[in-house]
């Protein structure tokens, strides 16, 4: 995902272009297993500074739920909102003072190339969420035995009770008792 933004800095500050996207991104992210393409649509503003990318791109991928591990495909869709900063004069090929602190994911080089790899690549680990589930009342995996608890309860029973709850138990069992 780079694009030679050359003829963009070249123009008035103000400037615009648009891009359609449509990419294979398996390579990407390879700790995911992708099921659709990246896609969607981009502007390049040209700014004092640089280039103001903006716009919605969106991709499916495959993972396992968070609760009894079977595949879940989830569908991301995301919004890009980042100023990459120039590196070189492009009318001169004077090199451009930058803070040493900016991201070099956010630096377009020396050829006048911004890259979006990086950027996307982290929206895409920012957007998939931190437990995802097959649906919302999964019940998970017996811890016991590793039964689905999704398809029925599993035949094992665990009548095994902490000590440090012990207490707790007899009051519940007392409680019983009364209320009959």
């Amino acid at each position: 995902m780079q694009f030679n933004v050359a003829q963009l800095l070249k123009e008035p500050v103000g400037s615009v272009r648009r891009y359609a996207i449509e990419e294979d991104i398996q390579a990407l992210v390879s700790e995911l297993h992708m099921n659709a393409p990246l896609a969607g649509k981009v502007q390049f503003l040209h700014t004092p500074e640089g280039v103001l990318v903006t716009g919605r791109l969106r991709t499916g991928f495959v993972t396992d739920c968070a609760r009894c591990l079977t595949p879940v495909q989830q569908r991301i869709e995301f919004e890009l909102e980042e100023e990459f900063i120039a590196t070189v004069e492009v009318l001169t090929g004077a090199p451009i003072a930058v803070d040493p602190d900016e991201d070099p994911a956010l630096l377009i080089d020396a050829q006048h190339i911004l890259d979006l790899t990086e950027v996307v690549r982290q929206e895409l680990w920012l957007s998939q969420g931190l437990a995802p589930l097959c649906r919302p009342d999964c019940r998970g995996l017996c811890p016991t035995c590793g039964q689905d608890l999704n398809t029925g309860p599993c035949s094992c029973y665990d009548d095994e009770v902490d000590t440090r709850w012990a207490a707790l138990r007899s009051l519940l069992h007392n409680e019983d008792k009364e209320v009959s």
